[in-house]
């Protein structure tokens, strides 16, 4: 459907920042000169030409009477082979999108066991034409429900909204008054929506402008313009939009077709912000910063095949170069993805072995009845073996992806990145995800210069049969394997300090671990914690055995007995491998000698001064005031709702039957607190300066008259 212009630009007034729509025709030649130019089909590019402001400006004309982009339109990236179309658009084009490098740790991995369907992002394929030929478009290898699309976009709002939070500032404020400084990427995805109903399956196709880079300012420029990802890809309503009244037209109540929706919103904004009585007048006033913006669109490859891995390079650039503080996480399992896309292409390994690695597809080589262990051990192996390879030419490989220097210039900073990379994708296969930083300081920091691999480890079982005899084996394994293991059962974590610095939305935040202050006293490494389990090595072989059998029957593993046996009715913790594997701590030895001629008799404490009764007198009112009494406060509105709950279950009102000496003693009670909380405000102001007391406590007051009433 084609909508003739509303506003023409003669019209325009100079202080009006929107542009209004583009005559349909420019529009049209655009998108058929972006067609001949890259290969892409009319079906995506009719849907991206909408979005361009002033199309005419982009073209010139052949001597046949066709059209062509004018030198520098479309440029290469010379780092990563990208074909890119530089524009200007309307400041509502685009949108965040769900495969953000930043926030993948936030959805399910298929290798994970039982993912959430409605946390697991579809797997992106390239786009073909008719004949089967690659394009430079996205889309999914399957359509995808509506439901489950609805569900994905929710997820992905809410971790972008999470990590814009961690900036100190709201990226929507910055955009509304400074406008957009930073030029966003995209790419085009095809979405194929399973709308299937009683009627019968529908599959409705819509593009979608996703962000590559800028996902954040891509979604604050969205909410400006009162706009969001959900109603790009299920229709805007017709409330928003200024459409052209056409009798042979009966538009629907919502409008996701772009050749429609675009021109009519744009038209809508230029009239809004002129028109005080306009409905949206206050979002186009907000969003006059940003009525249009420069974007970079991907629009080709040299290398078709591969552009649904390609496309997110400059992407996993960021995060192997952070401009922002990234989630460890979220870094580390880019870099892993980066370098499988380096092996996808030069051969190694097939674009299914890259997708269930990388976390985006399902096992290629998956055995029936193989168990969970089994299945997610062949997985761990071969990420370390992509990660640590063996073979000179792609170990070199490796080293040249992820920018690290000759390898006899590497240290243990480099192979502690190498270990968080592993960790932090291994993670995807289990049940709970740990800190990535928990393999820290396992291998030597000289592991990378002597071309020291791990392309050949053992299965599990045989590893730990091995180990029964061979204490390295045992190491190794537990370097491996082992740790993760007991990380996933969160019976063993991160140091401290790697914690702290890991503090974020996903499932590595120590709050979600369990810790306690008994916890907190034990401050040892992985390593010290891989020490003590070699000490006690035919007890640590029986443990790990307990975490298998435990994985694959979905139960809590259970602790195991100075008699290397699972002890029936209990459960390990942490707490009690901290108990029975103890930190083994290097002391020096003691020397003997003759004995002191000090006094050895103890001292008495001396009374305390003024100074330190006061100095405690203090920690004693700021610990009321600020835990004690907001913590009664809280239990005190707990109660109420408890209250409340049991009353709507019994459908009765809370207080029904309650005496009128009952309800005057409550509202007294409530009085009588807030009189002395008030006094005790005021007088906080006094105590910096002078000593007058508090007044007559009439909280106290209240509750000697209660007891001498009971008395």
């Amino acid at each position: 459907m084609t909508i003739t212009s509303v506003v023409e630009h003669d019209d325009m007034t100079e202080h009006n920042p929107f542009p209004g729509p583009d005559k349909s025709s420019w529009t049209q030649t655009f998108s058929e000169a972006l067609a001949a130019e890259t290969g892409l089909p009319l079906e995506i590019t009719d849907a991206i030409a909408p979005y361009i402001v002033r199309p005419k400006a982009y073209l010139t004309r052949n001597s046949d009477g066709t059209y062509r982009f004018r030198p520098g339109v479309i440029n290469e990236d010379p780092s990563t082979k990208l074909r890119i179309l530089s524009v200007t658009v309307h400041g509502f084009t685009g949108t965040p999108g769900e495969y953000n490098e930043r926030i993948r740790g936030t959805f399910h991995s298929p290798a994970r066991p039982n993912p959430d369907p409605a946390r697991m992002l579809p797997r992106l394929v390239t786009g073909t034409d008719t004949d089967g030929k690659p394009l430079p478009y996205l889309t999914t290898s399957h359509p995808v429900p509506a439901n489950t699309i609805s569900s994905l976009i929710g997820v992905m709002e809410s971790a972008l909204s999470d990590t814009d939070g961690a900036r100190g500032y709201k990226l929507r404020d910055d955009i509304r008054t400074y406008g957009q400084n930073e030029t966003t990427l995209h790419a085009p995805l095809l979405r194929v929506v399973d709308e299937t109903d009683n009627a019968g399956a529908t599959a409705r196709r819509v593009l979608d402008l996703t962000a590559i880079k800028g996902a954040n300012r891509t979604k604050a420029r969205l909410e400006l313009f009162g706009l969001s990802t959900k109603e790009i890809v299920f229709g805007i309503e017709q409330g928003k939009l200024e459409l052209p009244v056409l009798r042979s037209v009966g538009y629907p109540a919502r409008i996701a077709d772009p050749t429609v929706w675009v021109p009519a919103f744009a038209t809508a904004m230029r009239i809004a912000y002129s028109d005080p009585r306009h409905p949206q007048h206050d979002i186009a006033r907000d969003a006059a910063k940003i009525a249009t913006v420069p974007m970079q669109i991907i629009v080709g490859t040299a290398d078709p095949q591969e552009f649904h891995n390609v496309v997110f390079d400059p992407n996993r650039a960021d995060h192997r170069r952070p401009p922002l503080g990234y989630i460890l996480a979220e870094k580390a399992a880019s870099d892993l993805r980066a370098v499988l896309r380096d092996a996808k292409a030069k051969g190694w390994i097939t674009e299914g072995e890259r997708a269930w690695l990388a976390g985006e597809g399902d096992d290629p080589d998956g055995q029936p009845g193989e168990d969970v262990v089994s299945r997610r051990d062949r997985r761990d192996r071969a990420l370390f073996a992509a990660v640590f390879p063996s073979d000179k030419s792609r170990a070199d490989a490796v080293r040249r992806v992820l920018g690290e220097p000759k390898r006899s210039y590497t240290n243990k900073d480099h192979v502690a990145n190498r270990l968080r990379m592993v960790s932090a994708v291994a993670g995807e296969s289990y049940r709970h995800r740990w800190n990535p930083r928990v393999l820290d300081g396992l291998l030597s920091s000289t592991f990378l210069k002597g071309y020291e691999g791990l392309a050949d480890l053992p299965e599990w079982s045989s590893a730990l049969a091995a180990a029964r005899t061979d204490s390295r084996v045992l190491e190794r394994f537990l370097t491996t394997r082992g740790i993760h293991w007991l990380a996933e059962n969160k019976i063993i974590d991160a140091d401290r300090g790697s914690i702290g610095a890991q503090a974020g939305i996903h499932e590595t935040d120590s709050e979600q671990q369990g810790e306690t202050p008994a916890d907190r006293q034990i401050r040892r490494s992985t390593i010290n914690a891989r020490k003590a389990m070699l000490l006690q090595a035919s007890r640590t072989i029986a443990l790990m055995e307990e975490l298998a059998a435990a994985a694959n029957e979905d139960r809590a593993p259970r602790t195991i007995g100075t008699d290397n046996e699972p002890v029936d009715g209990t459960v390990a913790t942490k707490h009690w491998f901290d108990t029975q594997f103890p930190k083994t701590v290097q002391r020096r030895p003691k020397v003997t000698g003759r004995d002191s001629e000090t006094d050895p008799t103890a001292p008495k404490a001396p009374d305390p001064t003024p100074q330190e009764i006061l100095t405690l007198a203090r920690a004693q009112f700021y610990t009321a005031v600020t835990d004690t009494m907001p913590n009664g406060i809280v239990d005190l509105v707990n109660s109420a709702r408890e209250l409340l709950d049991a009353a709507q279950a019994a459908d009765q009102a809370a207080l029904h039957g309650a005496t009128d000496d009952e309800v005057t003693a409550l509202m007294k009670a409530l009085s009588v607190t807030r009189a002395d909380l008030q006094m005790l405000a005021a007088k906080v102001g006094d105590m910096r300066f002078g000593h007058t007391p508090p007044e007559e406590s009439l909280t106290e007051k209240f509750l000697t008259d209660e007891a001498g009433e009971e008395g």
